[in-house]
């Protein structure tokens, strides 16, 4: 019988973040289990406060009489599966949180606030005995009965709204029915609708080529063999990847097993999900940010309850509470929307290693330009490399144009648009085909200045210039969303000669219309998808052929697929390649050579524009000619030159604080503190290559300061073991308060 309970309790702060122990009733003592939420008495006054379940003991070390009962069970069945409580106990290790804020990943905000069930009126036909008589008699005394009569005749039960939307009957018609006998009404259960768009039932399956075989073959004999194995499928764009994944779901649900899809972009989602829905129809579940919270819960319910095999989504997907998961596939995994940038700061390509690892199942990693660290990983032989060469149906990759604009400049075109795209863009439309352009900035120009004395129009509470947006004339932070009206004159120095600099996604989007005039344009930006199903309807109505011209920040880059799409436009490259990162040029080719793979996907002939103030940089280069090995070698030989990932660690301590100088004072002392305690210990002395505090990039975001130390040490598993230690002392001797510093192993940004 199990005796003691141990139950961590469902708040987040250091000082309560163990676990507490509490005596089992007897009327819930054969009704409890690992991952329950649980009721429970809590500090001094016996507060009542929610808590999860984790562990049972026979023991405990406190005294009997200081042991309270569990109050009651909260759910009918656990939120948490036991399995997944070592994978929590890894989250706290490796990414230096509180338990129940790994706890939480597992949860869905739905269940943590209890939404309510979502329940409809559905109108069941009691007997289709002399139905036409009947229909005939009632609609001399009402149209609506008759109405509702005839709508249930064949099908016999429907949804109430449903019927009163198409026969426009009041209540009062369906209730006069209900009081004859001729109808019941009743209430059901009813899942939340993530997904409005119908799929079509007759997928014809494509035929597989002999690369794609190979790698369907390779996998799923992993598969097959239960073998926690990481594959890296390195396929070019248009190599046919979705079709792999798609067969190796379908195995994985044969053998009763289940699979979780991650794609790193909600604009992905619409394209992936109907894909998936199309071939597997209701087994597939969703789940993303953009959700609501009764949506998100319903769709964990449909996984958790066995209805769904499947769950199509973005980075939270990877908690997805399955029980027997086959495989995870991570689409795009070269991405760095897979890290979160909030506690715990776990990355999701991480987390399905190691899920896969404690649960037996195969990891997929697709990607046109995987990162060095993956291809590297790949290449060492940590993970199995499966590479795809070519496109499906032989196409080939499109042609792309390197554009210098400063020669543009000097012969006096001050446009947006070099020659060559606005021919291309012309030409395009006149065949009747589409285009896209990326630029990778939003709104109308990147910051306001004034010419006479140089002010810049700055965030009030963060170290940033603000954007201008002229559909709303307003000036906004991309960091803390404050507005600011638009300067009539210079605060600074009165002049009124304030001007706007640089370009955005709207007065790109305003200059085509101008040169385009009979062209139909669409924006996907940050600004455009804030509504829900934003992204799905943009990207549905251009696959309609409803517009002309797709313009966007990178959000449409990477995995779209669109056959009438023949012209490519990369509007300013340079924008991602002088960001002051060490994986600048990295990112910089995988944009190009993502966007690039839009052009061409169908029969037709594909051609790519990058207009570019440095042409001869290697990242674009390469890119240009669709040559990621190239492009490997150079950049791996500088990241070893210089000591950047993967041939080191690097450690990102960030804090911040309202008083800058108090803020300065800590960070001195914490580093101090830390070269101290390397100095002292021989495996972090031998394994350090360099420790320092710097003011970060962006100084301050809604009116905190910023400053990091950053430690580079040698990538052995011993150093970086090591390292989490003193991490962890650090933490427990400083008693830092969780908002004003946060760690991160391996930072996927600097900035």
């Amino acid at each position: 019988m199990k005796r003691y309970a141990g139950v961590i309790i469902d708040q987040a702060h250091p000082s309560i973040d163990k676990i507490y122990h509490y005596s089992i009733p007897e009327d819930i003592a054969n009704k409890i289990d690992i991952g329950f939420r649980v009721l429970v008495p809590f500090g001094p006054y016996n507060n009542r406060v929610e808590g999860y379940v984790v562990q049972f003991d026979d023991t405990t070390e406190v005294p009997i009489d200081k042991i309270k009962p569990i109050y009651k069970l909260i759910d009918t069945s656990p939120v948490l599966l036991s399995k997944h409580i070592p994978m929590i106990d890894w989250m706290v290790d490796n990414y230096h949180c509180m338990k129940i804020e790994a706890i939480r990943c597992f949860v869905p905000p739905g269940v943590r606030s209890n939404v309510g069930r979502k329940y409809k009126k559905i109108v069941c036909l009691k007997t289709k005995d002399n139905i036409d008589e009947r229909i005939a008699n009632i609609k001399k005394r009402s149209t609506y009965m008759a109405a509702i009569l005839e709508y249930l005749k064949d099908i016999e039960q429907a949804d109430m709204e449903k019927i009163a939307s198409v026969t426009s009957a009041p209540p009062s018609s369906f209730k006069n029915l209900e009081k004859r006998g001729w109808i019941s009404i009743e209430e059901k259960e009813v899942y939340r609708e993530t997904w409005p768009v119908n799929t079509s039932d007759n997928i014809e399956v494509p035929s597989l080529t002999d690369e794609q075989q190979h790698a369907v073959t390779k996998i799923l004999d992993k598969l097959n063999r239960q073998e926690a194995t990481t594959f890296l499928l390195h396929g070019i764009t248009g190599s046919g990847k979705t079709e792999v994944y798609l067969r190796i779901v379908a195995e994985t649900l044969n053998k009763g097993k289940q699979a979780i899809v991650l794609v790193p972009e909600i604009s992905l989602t619409p394209q992936t999900v109907k894909r998936f829905k199309n071939r597997f129809g209701d087994k597939v579940a969703i789940l993303h940010s953009r959700l609501s919270e009764g949506e998100r819960y319903d769709e964990w319910r449909k996984i958790r309850n066995g209805e769904a095999k499947i769950v199509v989504g973005a980075r939270s997907a990877i908690f997805a509470p399955f029980s027997n998961l086959g495989v995870i596939i991570i689409d795009e995994a070269h991405e760095d929307s897979y890290k979160s940038d909030l506690r715990p700061k776990y990355h999701a390509l991480e987390i399905a290693e190691k899920r896969c690892q404690l649960e037996g199942a195969t990891l997929v990693l697709g990607s046109a330009t995987p990162s060095l660290e993956q291809y590297n990983r790949a290449l060492n032989g940590e993970f199995e490399l499966i590479e795809l060469n070519h496109r499906v149906e032989g196409g080939s990759l499109p042609h792309v144009e390197i554009v210098d604009m400063r020669y543009e400049l000097l012969r006096g075109n001050r446009s947006m648009l070099s020659a060559s795209l606005y021919n291309g863009l012309k030409s395009v439309l006149d065949r009747g085909e589409q285009a896209m352009l990326l630029l990778n900035r939003r709104g109308y120009a990147n910051f306001i200045s004034c010419r006479e004395c140089g002010w810049v129009a700055q965030c009030k509470r963060c170290a940033v210039s603000l954007t201008y947006h002229a559909d709303k004339k307003r000036l906004k932070c991309h960091y803390c969303g404050d507005q600011y009206p638009y300067p009539k004159r210079c605060p600074k120095c009165n002049s009124r000669f304030i001007k706007k600099f640089g370009v955005g996604t709207q007065r790109l989007e305003t200059e085509l219309s101008k040169y385009f005039p009979h062209a139909n344009i669409i924006r996907m930006d940050m600004d455009t998808t804030s509504k829900k199903n934003a992204h799905q309807n943009i990207l549905s109505s251009f696959g309609k052929g409803e517009y002309d011209i797709l313009l966007g920040t990178q959000m449409i880059a990477k995995g779209l697929d669109f056959p009438n799409v023949t012209l490519v436009g990369v509007v300013a490259a340079d924008a991602s390649l002088n960001l002051p990162e060490y994986r600048s040029p990295e990112r910089t080719f995988q944009l190009i050579t993502q966007v690039a793979g839009r052009a061409g996907r169908g029969s037709k002939i594909g051609k790519v524009i990058v207009q570019t103030y440095t042409p001869d940089h290697y990242a674009i280069k390469y890119a240009a000619k669709h040559d990621y090995r190239a492009f490997y070698n150079y950049e791996i030989g500088v990241r070893r030159r210089f000591d950047y990932p993967p041939f080191v660690h690097i450690i990102k301590i960030l804090s911040t604080g309202v008083n800058e100088d108090a803020l300065i004072n800590t960070v001195e002392d914490l580093e101090r503190w830390l070269k101290k305690k390397i100095s002292e210990n021989l495996l972090l002395k031998k394994g350090l290559i360099h420790i320092g505090a710097y003011p970060a990039p962006i100084s301050k975001i809604k009116d905190r300061y910023r400053w990091q130390i950053l430690i580079k040490i040698e990538n052995e598993e011993s150093f970086l073991y090591a390292y989490h230690g003193l991490i962890d002392t650090m933490l427990k001797c400083y008693n830092i308060s969780d908002e004003n510093i946060s760690i991160d192993f391996n930072p996927t940004s600097l900035l």
